[in-house]
């Protein structure tokens, strides 16, 4: 009898000690674009992109967005805005050229 009551006492416990806890967390980063020759090109792929990350699954975001991958909750990732950015870079013979960069801010789950 006292081994049974002493084994029921132990696998009352896994449950509490198997179970970790993980912390919210917001990341801020993105994804940039090819160069072009116009402003609205930039922007164009840039939307494009901004559409592909919304209707990207969870576990695949993982891997495009920066994120701790050990301690990660893989299906946490969760996309709460979007912008599309532009900047002028100098070509190599001194023409402007337009970079798109979309801005994500994101939020994951990560294990403690």
């Amino acid at each position: 009898m006292k081994k049974l009551l002493s084994l029921a006492a132990v696998f009352a416990m896994v449950p509490a000690v198997s179970y970790a806890q993980y912390d919210n967390i917001y990341g801020n980063g993105g994804v940039h674009t090819g160069v072009y020759a116009t402003e609205a090109e930039a922007i164009a792929e840039g939307n494009q992109i901004m559409e592909t990350l919304s209707s990207t699954p969870s576990h695949e975001l993982v891997h495009i967005l920066r994120t701790p991958h050990k301690s990660l909750k893989h299906n946490s990732v969760e996309i709460y805005d979007a912008d599309v950015k532009v900047k002028t870079v100098a070509a190599a013979d001194g023409a402007s050229m337009y970079q798109g960069f979309v801005d994500v801010e994101y939020r994951f789950s990560r294990y403690d």
